[in-house]
């Protein structure tokens, strides 16, 4: 098996395990983008999701299944007392980000634009193209370059 497939079914594994334990989350960055229309190459999944311990719990008996989330705890999915939470980097056979901001946007923020789609089987919780220009900046190259490609392919969208 090529490493492009075996991180395609890591990828998939991953969204099985998220829609098995209920994660509450959405797929952002260079995946979603990939899944709305442009092929791009990303070395990682981008997963924004609802702060808090039970959803924090989820997300690691989600993960179980790559070694280093038995590093993960519960209580670093809680926002502070000013409402903020850091962002998780999960570094293994896949390489997972676990975000709870993207360009300020959150979870709830976004919620208008989650969409859905079933890839084998498995529901893909993930922005729509409104919702990923939200979460792109001016700041860093591939950003800029998503947003270029992403308008595009908003403008070109039947009714626009």
């Amino acid at each position: 098996m090529s490493r492009d497939a075996a991180e395609g079914d890591l990828f998939l594994k991953l969204l099985r395990r998220f829609q098995e334990e209920g994660v509450a989350y959405v797929l952002v960055g260079g995946q979603a983008v990939r899944l709305n229309g442009f092929l791009r190459a990303t070395e990682d999944v981008d997963v924004l999701l609802q702060p808090s311990r039970s959803n924090g719990e989820k997300v690691i008996r989600a993960l179980n299944f790559l070694s280093s989330s038995a590093e993960l705890e519960a209580q670093w999915f809680e926002p502070q007392a000013d409402g903020a939470v850091e962002n998780i980097r999960v570094a293994d056979e896949l390489l997972v980000d676990l975000l709870f901001a993207a360009n300020g946007q959150t979870f709830d923020s976004l919620q208008a634009h989650i969409a859905q789609l079933d890839i084998e089987g498995v529901t893909v919780k993930l922005l729509d193209i409104e919702g990923l220009l939200k979460t792109k900046t001016d700041c860093r190259e591939k950003d800029v370059l998503d947003k270029s490609v992403l308008t595009r392919l908003r403008d070109a969208l039947p009714g626009k």
